[in-house]
């Protein structure tokens, strides 16, 4: 059974059950929770080399469509029509769904790997400004200091990016991320809410508009279905059942469940997973500056999550 929460709580270190932990880890309040948020940034960071091998035989926007398309299909006939929230359960399937989405699977068809996997980290810091903005969350100074440190990180680990990405592709992506960090606001919004009824029903609400502009731009037939490649089709199923169902519907419990700023900078792990996955699945070579801005990267994530102020349930 899916772990559900009708109260939003926000985690001090007092309230741990991990005192042999590092502090990094202590301000989750089960083992599930703990695993959850350290599991679901590894398996993006993987998905990054899956979805570049799935556009090369997919049209990319009609590739996202049909994913979101079959998860709401899977989906939606187990959970009923929440329909208080439906307004912005629409919103985040156009927001979240539609643009960061379309936005990073049409990206990836001129943009390198490296690249788009340094832009999504500018997600983590727009999360948290988003956050300070429209909910009114804290932040501590030192959160600053640790994301410019993991920025560096990363930007280590990845080496100079190919400066030869088409203008338009970069201009989606950046977009894309833009949308990524207001779209972890919106799931504040919609507040207490089963993550699998909303991993589809956002689904069903991002697969109509992003068919129509898939049917406005790439013009897809049917046909062409029959040519795609075994690999290309358990790329298809692993962004099914991997990442849509399972990762980003622990992702939307965990959003509802903590502070966005306290979840959102572990995403900074993606691009670890993404040095590893290129190696694995795309035979890159791992060299040393891709190890030691991993570690920086690890260190800066560690810098953020010390320390937190105290927070009550009353706060909230």
């Amino acid at each position: 059974m899916f772990l559900h929460t009708d109260t939003v709580i926000s985690v001090t270190e007092d309230t741990s059950k991990f005192p042999f932990l590092p502090a990094l880890f202590r301000n989750f309040m089960n083992i599930f929770d703990l695993f959850a948020v350290i599991v679901v940034p590894l398996v993006w960071g993987g998905n990054l080399a899956v979805i570049k091998t799935a556009v090369m035989e997919f049209p990319p926007i009609f590739l996202i469509a049909l994913r979101f398309f079959c998860v709401a299909m899977l989906l939606i006939w187990w959970f009923p029509v929440p329909r208080k929230q439906l307004p912005l359960i629409a919103l985040l399937g156009c927001s979240f769904g539609a643009v960061h989405f379309g936005g990073l699977f049409f990206g990836l068809r001129g943009v390198d790997v490296s690249l788009v996997s340094i832009l999504t980290m500018a997600g983590v810091p727009l999360s948290v400004v988003f956050a300070r903005l429209l909910l009114k969350e804290r932040f501590r100074r030192q959160q600053v200091i640790g994301m410019l440190i993991a920025f560096v990180g990363v930007l280590i680990t990845f080496g100079e990016p190919s400066l030869g990405a088409s203008p338009l592709h970069l201009s989606v992506v950046i977009v894309a991320v833009v949308a990524w960090g207001y779209g972890n606001i919106i799931i504040k919004w919609i507040g207490p809410i089963n993550a699998m009824a909303l991993n589809a029903w956002m689904g069903l609400f991002a697969a109509i508009p992003l068919f129509l502009i898939s049917l406005l731009v790439e013009s897809p037939r049917p046909d062409m279905l029959f040519h795609i490649s075994l690999r290309g089709w358990l790329c298809f199923l692993f962004l099914v059942f991997v990442t849509t169902i399972t990762a980003y519907g622990l992702w939307y419990y965990l959003v509802n469940k903590y502070e966005v700023s306290r979840i959102v900078p572990f995403t900074l792990l993606v691009p670890i997973a993404g040095v590893v996955a290129g190696v694995l699945l795309m035979d890159e070579t791992l060299s040393w500056p891709k190890l030691l801005g991993g570690l920086i990267t690890l260190l800066g994530i560690a810098i953020i999550q010390l320390r937190w102020r105290r927070f009550k349930v009353s706060d909230v």
